[in-house]
């Protein structure tokens, strides 16, 4: 693809399908949020905690994803080198000055403000491939060992830093992203396996370098042996998906957010979804981040210049991904993880940056040539 450089950003119009694709799963998301975090936020005392929270928080993440959206996406390009380094800086500062949070030490907190950098960093790694990868002089990988070097370099820094702070499940979203970005880039198959070698052994090394990590594999294999203990989760998550038959119990009625499924209104939300809304409800939850990852596709394959197509392809995964890692956990598919349901989950930084990317997303479709309706 030619690159063509900068464009008159504010000429177009933002893809109306994936902006009302957007909306659709942010209210949605919302209505369940609330409905799943209510006996959690009654035992606070207040029933609208939560909730209130999450709809500030998305507030503001909806006025970023304006800004990013009427804002010329290749200004990241001129910045990626900054993004990544401060990016990087944040991940490594977490595990001295960060606090802890479910065991883990994962979140910086600035006063009344707190984030997890490691949201940050998958947009970041994004941001700094797709420039990468679109300039000239680095932007073939089939032959340059050094442009591979560099690249498998920056994911081994962002890698080593998530596993500091015992965040296994971003590390994967991590390099899952980084691979497929690669791939698109034209990274030979050769390379592709080596690296999937590297990244499968890195894997199992850190998977078993925690008894708390191969619980989580024993419970995954046979939760029921473990109905007391490490497969509780699993279990509660399985029968709330399973009680909620065809149409489910009803919007609010799920009986397991009640102490029972443990971070329903965060890790295990879809389970609520499917146990109030049904199967119904948990494959149309599925069809709208169908429907995101085809459209975020579209505006990537229809881009006017290379980086806009690796910016909008690393953007789409990033949320597809999670989706799929969310929802398999769930359905006991995957072990489970920390892994928030985008627009879904309870999650302040997640939400914020999320919406922000999808911004440039829109932004980056303002000059796609994808037929907009």
């Amino acid at each position: 693809m030619k690159d063509t450089g900068k464009r008159n950003i504010r000429s177009g119009q933002v893809d109306f399908v994936m902006l009302m694709i957007i909306v659709f799963l942010l209210l949605f998301g919302l209505i369940m949020l609330f409905s799943a975090s209510s006996p959690k936020a009654l035992e606070e005392g207040n029933v609208y905690s939560i909730i209130l929270k999450q709809g500030s928080l998305s507030a503001i993440g909806c006025f970023l994803m304006f800004l990013t959206s009427n804002y010329d996406y290749h200004i990241y390009k001129k910045l990626s080198k900054l993004i990544v380094t401060g990016t990087l800086f944040l991940m490594y500062i977490v595990p001295v000055i960060g606090f802890a949070s479910h065991g883990a030490t994962r979140q910086i907190s600035l006063g009344p403000i707190s984030f997890q950098p490691s949201e940050v960093a998958k947009f970041a790694l994004v941001i700094y491939y797709a420039s990468r990868f679109s300039d000239k002089r680095t932007s073939d990988l089939t032959d340059d060992m050094k442009n591979l070097g560099i690249s498998a370099m920056i994911l081994a820094l962002f890698g080593a830093a998530c596993v500091l702070q015992s965040h296994l499940s971003a590390a994967v979203v991590l390099a899952v992203i980084s691979v497929m970005m690669m791939v698109a880039a034209g990274l030979p198959m050769k390379y592709l396996y080596a690296l999937g070698g590297l990244g499968v052994l890195g894997f199992i090394g850190i998977a078993f370098s925690a008894s708390y990590r191969l619980d989580r594999f024993r419970a995954l294999i046979d939760p029921f042996a473990y109905e007391r203990g490490i497969g509780w989760q699993i279990i509660q998550s399985l029968y709330a998906v399973g009680s909620g038959g065809l149409f489910g119990l009803g919007l609010g009625q799920s009986r397991q957010k009640y102490r029972y499924l443990p971070e329903a209104h965060n890790d295990y939300i879809y389970a609520v979804v499917c146990e109030e809304l049904g199967f119904i409800g948990g494959l149309l939850v599925i069809g709208l981040f169908v429907l995101f990852v085809w459209r975020g596709m579209c505006i990537a394959l229809n881009a006017k210049d290379r980086f806009g197509t690796y910016m909008a392809f690393g953007i789409t995964s990033i949320i597809g991904i999670q989706m799929l890692i969310n929802i398999g956990v769930v359905l006991s598919i995957l072990p489970s993880t920390g892994m928030q349901l985008p627009f879904f989950s309870a999650g302040g930084t997640s939400m914020i940056v999320m919406l922000s990317g999808v911004g440039i997303l829109l932004n980056i479709s303002r000059t796609s040539s994808v037929k907009k309706l």
